[in-house]
């Protein structure tokens, strides 16, 4: 009967090697820590000739050193039992039995690791502490615990119902030396296990780690870009609002450039003559330009043909051409500005016949206002055109 049950486990066992393995949860060992509970029944190989039926049960705590491998320890309790048909000559009874609490080190090998059905080998090394009975119950020789050697291997495996616990099926062999059953012959003994029972996983698998790092980095990328979206619409959101500004601002002084230079066209019957003197400096009203630009309006030619007038009639006059700004803008952008806008002016007059050494030019930008940049009007004439008579 007994042999007929170990027998049937180790069945069980084998046939449980063919259960699909995508079943259940799929759990990976590496990085966790796994204790384990298992139970069932043992037969003992001694000297004596018949094998017997005990019960026992292991305690494992393992830990997963990589997908693969697995190592830690492997304890429990055994009641090893056998009898004797006849007795021995010169023994008391035919029934032996002992207490014995074996441990050992022990490496796991694992060939399914991160799937839901894991089948593994296992093998150790380590000692066994026992006391022997006889059929009376009675300690021989004595209630003292004797050492063994204990050398644990099998194998089984694992089906996972959830990532957090295993059922575990196995069976195995663990060798002692030959003295336990207190016959010594010369020959190793040992006894055969067959116990089921559940693991308990704690702690986070390696994979797991991995899989959370990066799901925490796509999470940081995701918000890293929302921001930067975020940022990038602001951005064109505030160049639309300047572009606005801007557009409605030079709309702003076209207007009043416009505005002005009828004003000047109004007057050109009244302001007909320039007269350049040593020393002097003349303002050349109604002298325009395009908004941000070094070109002349269209009206800005009716005063300068006044000033080439002045030229020529003056041919010993040599005369500093001075271009100014209002404040709008930066103080590079205009000092700038108001350069080419003096050159603009001289090359017209070159290109009329003034001889180019007559004509110097310099910009101001807006350091040198003549009215507050504060309103229109004040803005409208710091924008000129002046011509310094050289002594």
């Amino acid at each position: 009967m007994a042999t007929r049950t170990l027998v049937l486990t180790f069945f069980v066992l084998v046939s449980s090697m063919f259960v699909r393995p995508d079943s259940g949860f799929a759990q990976d060992t590496e990085g966790r820590w796994v204790l384990g509970f298992h139970g069932g029944g043992n037969m003992w190989f001694n000297d004596y000739n018949e094998r017997v039926i005990g019960p026992g049960g292991d305690i494992t705590l393992r830990y997963g050193i990589s997908p693969a491998f697995s190592a830690g320890l492997l304890a429990g309790y055994e009641e090893l039992k056998s009898k004797q048909d006849p007795p021995f000559a010169g023994q008391a009874g035919d029934y032996l039995k002992l207490h014995a609490m074996p441990a050992a080190a022990t490496l796991w090998v694992h060939f399914a690791s991160g799937k839901s059905f894991n089948p593994y080998v296992y093998a150790g090394f380590g000692a066994m502490l026992y006391k022997r009975l006889d059929g009376a119950a009675a300690y021989i020789p004595d209630s003292k615990f004797i050492t063994s050697i204990n050398v644990p291997f099998g194998v089984g495996f694992e089906v996972f119902p959830s990532k957090s616990n295993s059922f575990v099926i196995d069976v195995g062999y663990r060798i002692t030396d030959d003295y336990p059953d207190g016959i010594k012959k010369g020959n190793l003994g040992g006894y055969l296990t067959a116990k089921a029972g559940m693991n308990f996983y704690f702690g986070t698998s390696t994979a797991e780690k991995e899989e959370l790092a990066r799901a925490e980095a796509q999470r940081i990328m995701d918000v890293a870009a929302a921001e930067a979206r975020r940022v990038k619409e602001l951005a064109e959101a505030e160049a639309r609002r300047v572009k606005a500004l801007a557009e409605a601002e030079a709309q702003r002084i076209k207007d009043s450039t416009d505005a002005a230079a009828r004003r000047l066209a109004d007057q050109r019957g009244r302001d007909t003559v320039i007269v350049l003197e040593k020393g002097k400096t003349v303002v050349l009203k109604g002298v325009n330009f395009e908004f941000n630009k070094a070109t002349l309006t269209s009206y800005s030619e009716n005063i300068l043909e006044r000033a080439l007038s002045a030229l020529r009639t003056s041919p010993d006059l040599n005369v500093l051409i001075v271009g100014h700004t209002d404040n709008v803008g930066s103080a590079a952008y205009n000092k700038n500005l108001s350069l080419r806008r003096a050159q603009t002016v001289k090359t017209w007059l070159v290109n009329r016949g003034i001889a180019a050494k007559r004509l110097s030019v310099a910009g101001k930008g807006f350091d040198e206002p003549i009215e507050s940049n504060n309103t229109e009007d004040g803005r409208l004439n710091n924008r000129r055109i002046e011509f310094r008579v050289l002594e």
